[in-house]
Parts: structure tokens; sequence; C-alpha cells
């Protein structure tokens, strides 16, 4: 891991942190903020950190499934990544609870984090350099059938979320459209995080640059459409998260360490501006209504993110790094904790080793989340978080139940 840029970006943070705090004092913000004044801005840090907690996930989640070939340190960082950012969203929840009057079902995002909690455990327990061998290799197949059932919970939980907080705070978003929208945002904030978090660890990936350049054009044209069918949109937004990627077509900027990491904060800044015109429905109040404590608050959460991340970072060093060398471009070889074996002949749906996995499991939480819709009333919410959770717990328990027979058959 390259301390040398991690150390450089926490510093500054926190100089500025202390820089905001004082100004605050200044200009009297510091008192708008104690009580409660603050035009609604503490919300728009909290929805953004929301969203990265999903982001992290989602991608290493969908390129798991997809079968590209990244290194098992970029996966882990994801993950990591994920647990970090909620986190600082409920950092945000607890300081700024009178502000935030967000009303949506955040069980959801519980279970969520819990089933991100478990993936990302599972892959550390199934490292390659893990002492149990047997157990590692019954938690690596484990990992796609994981996959299989993360991937339409998160969609799942971003969608009610989503829908929630229009139908409460703010109906200009009501429509079928504001669920993809907001999965949009989700899965491009994941590429720019991950290209942040390569850059922590000193080296790129040319693939996942192509595909933030892929990802940036189609939300340049939803930032469009948005603003063409709403008539009003953010504008600043548009030019942070997708105009300024296009700097990677220069070979100066993309091979350069420090123009990697500029354009992936340009958009996770431009996103961040997303999240302000969501709140506030009006582009212009980021900037006229900014003022010290505001920066404060945000700058909390940037310094917060990056001293969780670095310590679970430093703990678990042998985990990420192990015997590995990760420099240049990443090519199609990859360092999975266990080799996969091509199969001879292709797999039918039904017949797939995944699928003999997951069957029984999700069998069993479709028939919770269905007990647990009928004797609640908040069904809609929870049916499938509920029921992709207790799959995910039957999932997890399976190789503990292999390796205790195999080791009775044996005596």
């Amino acid at each position: 891991m390259n301390y040398k840029v991690v150390g450089i970006i926490f510093v500054a943070a926190c100089l500025l942190l202390l820089l905001s705090v004082g100004g605050s004092f200044w200009d009297g913000s510091f008192e708008l903020f104690l009580h409660g004044d603050t035009w609604k801005f503490p919300e728009t840090p909290f929805i953004f950190w929301l969203v990265m907690s999903q982001a992290g996930v989602l991608l290493s989640v969908f390129l798991l499934i997809m079968n590209v070939k990244i290194h098992r340190r970029t996966s882990l960082l994801l993950e990591l990544s994920s647990l970090c950012c909620l986190a600082v969203s409920i950092f945000y929840s607890v300081l700024c609870s009178n502000a935030i009057s967000i009303e949506s079902n955040v069980y959801g995002i519980g279970i969520l984090g819990f089933m991100s909690l478990l993936f990302f455990a599972t892959h550390l327990a199934a490292a390659d350099s893990a002492e149990d061998m047997s157990l590692c290799k019954e938690l690596a197949n484990i990992r796609r059938p994981l996959a299989w059932i993360m991937l339409p919970t998160i969609f799942w939980v971003a969608s009610s979320l989503g829908l929630d907080y229009a139908r409460v705070e703010n109906p200009m978003w009501l429509g079928p459209f504001f669920p993809l929208y907001i999965v949009a945002c989700v899965f491009y904030s994941g590429f720019a995080l991950l290209i942040a978090l390569l850059s922590f660890e000193n080296y790129y990936n040319r693939l996942m640059e192509k595909y933030l350049l892929l990802s940036s054009w189609f939300m340049a044209l939803l930032f469009l459409w948005m603003y063409l069918l709403k008539g009003e949109g953010s504008l600043v937004s548009l030019v942070f998260a997708c105009a300024v990627p296009q700097l990677f077509f220069i070979e100066s900027i993309r091979d350069n360490l420090w123009g990697r990491l500029f354009v992936s904060l340009c958009i996770l800044f431009g996103v961040l501006l997303k999240c302000g015109f969501l709140v506030n429905g009006k582009e212009a109040l980021f900037f006229t209504n900014l003022n010290f404590a505001d920066v404060g608050i945000m700058l909390a959460g940037v310094a917060l993110f990056v001293a969780i991340f670095l310590a679970v970072r430093f703990l678990l060093a042998r985990f990420f790094e192990n015997d590995e060398i990760l420099m240049g471009e990443e090519d199609e070889n990859s360092d999975d904790e266990v080799p996969v074996v091509e199969a001879v002949k292709p797999f039918s749906p039904f017949s797939s080793p995944e699928f003999k996995v997951v069957r029984l499991p999700v069998l069993c939480g479709i028939l919770a989340g269905v007990v647990y819709g009928y004797f609640t009333s908040d069904w809609i919410y929870l049916a499938e978080p509920f029921a992709a959770y207790v799959s995910c717990m039957l999932v997890c328990l399976q190789p503990f139940v292999h390796l205790s027979f195999k080791r009775r058959g044996r005596q």
C-alpha cells in the first residue's frame, strides 16, 4: 500500500477540517449547526455516503458474477470500502440526527450491511493464506452463490429507499425511472471509488478505466435526459462527473497516479453535487449557502473514511497483500485464492454447481420472506432483504456442514 499517498490525503483532510472548524466560529455557522439550521445540508453527505456504502460491494459482486478477472486485493478493497462508507453514513446519522429528516425504512440497509460484512468475512477466510485449505476451498465455492443472492438485494434496497425518499421528501423524483437512475449512480460511483483505491495501492487497471469511460458516456446521456424530462438539473455535476473523466484519453494523465486520483475524486464530487441537487432541488444552493460548518461536515466524513479504511487495511494486511506483486496494467491472470478449473462441457442452468448450492437456501429464504410478510406491515420493503438474509446464512453454513460430514466419514 502506498502510505505516502494515503497519508497526504488524510493530513490534508484533517488540516482543512481544522480550518473549517475555526472558520465556523468566525462566521457564526457553528451556532447554526448546533441549532439545526443548516438548510438540510447534512442530508447531502449522508445520502452520498449511503450511496457509496453500496457502490463497492455492488461492483465487486457484479465483476465476480461476470467472471471479470481482477486481483483478490481489488475485490477486497471494494468490499472493505463499502463497510467503511456505511460506518461514515452511520456517523452522519448520529451527528446530524436533527437535520437529517429521512424517514425511509433503514432496516434494509442494515440487512445489506450485514450481508456485505458476511461476504467480506468469507472472502478473507477463503484467502490462500488460510491454514485450513479444505475450509478455504469450501468457502471459495460459495462466493459466487453469495454474489447471486446479493446482487438483486442491492437493487431492491436501493430502489425501495429511493422511491420511499421521493415519496416522503421530494415528489419530483417519483416514478419508475428513479430507481434505475439511483442504481446507475451507485454503479458509476463504484468505478470511481475503485480507481481511487487502486491509486492508494500504487497500481492501476486499464480495463476498469475503460469501463469507467463507457459508464461516463451513459451517465452523461442519463443526466441530460433527466434535465430535459424534469426541466432542471445539475449541470455542474455533469461537468465533474461526466466531462472530467474524458481526461483519461490523455496518456500523461492516465499514466500518472495523481492524475488518476484527480479524475476519480472529481467524479465523486460530481456525485456529491448530484446528491445535493436531489435534496434541495436547486443546484445553486450548494454554492450560495455553503458555509464553513458545512465544509467541516463534508471533510469530517472524508477524514473518518480514510482513518477507518487505513486502520482496517493495516490490520488485515496479510490477507490483502500475501505474496502477490501488483505493478502496472493488470492482465488476464488472476490471483484468486482457489484456482478455477474449467469444465470439459458446459453445465445446464439447473445442474450447475452454483445452482445446487443456492436452490435449497433460496427456497427456504423465499418461504421465510413470505412468512415475514404475512405477519408484518412493512413487507414491501423488507420481504426480499429478509429472504436474502436467510438464504445467505444457510449458504454460509454449508461449508461447515460438508466438512463435518467429511471428517466423520474419515473416522
